[in-house]
């Protein structure tokens, strides 16, 4: 945690001391995108049921993400909504369920312009609704909404002054915790490519 904290405090620094260097050029000040996601739970929980030791995880699933993103020179806000839906498996019992991966996400971004692509960065903090757990044997569990912090990096490339190949990738730190149920750690690598229009 503390590791986490410095790593946050270090790029927030380098943000605000290189964004007067990099807001010399007038770049876009708004921008909108459509992409593909793939999005690849990267931690499993162990839990002990009956006496025996097994390991719950998400699957690997692709989805869609929406953003916008409002610029002033260097420094960006940007609010995106992604969606996937993720089989959730105990390892000595093969599948429980199926749940939607809904975060809604704001991430401060510094923007680096490169003579061909365009390069951001920043903390991003995500409210994700993980809507109920429909389970194999035709009930539904709820799962509680939670926060997730990370960071997010992109790479654009720009086909013009309004419009953009745009990608990148995201890892949170995430839990997922089923109504009166154990925590279950996901902590998610989310890719994603698309087109964005800038205005």
């Amino acid at each position: 945690m503390v590791r986490t904290r410095s790593l946050f405090a270090c790029l927030m620094l380098a943000m605000l001391t290189a964004a007067p260097a990099l807001a010399g050029n007038k770049p876009w000040g708004f921008q909108m995108w459509a992409a593909t996601t793939y999005v690849a739970p990267l931690s499993e929980t162990d839990q002990n049921i009956s006496g025996v030791n097994a390991a719950i995880k998400a699957s690997n699933e692709m989805g869609y993400q929406f953003g916008v993103e409002f610029r002033s020179g260097a420094i960006g806000l940007a609010l995106d909504y992604l969606h996937a839906r993720h089989d959730i498996q105990r390892s000595n019992a093969g599948l429980l369920g199926a749940a939607d991966f809904n975060p809604i996400s704001g991430t401060l971004a510094l923007h680096l312009p490169l003579p061909l692509l365009e390069l951001s960065a920043g903390p991003t903090v995500s409210y994700v609704n993980w809507g109920d757990l429909d389970l194999v044997n035709g009930s539904k569990q709820s799962i509680d909404a939670k926060l997730g912090y990370g960071i997010s990096v992109g790479a654009d490339l720009p086909l013009g002054r309004s419009l953009a190949v745009t990608g990148g990738m995201r890892w949170l730190k995430l839990k997922a915790e089923p109504d009166g149920g154990t925590a279950v750690e996901v902590d998610p690598l989310i890719t994603r490519i698309g087109m964005a229009l800038r205005f």
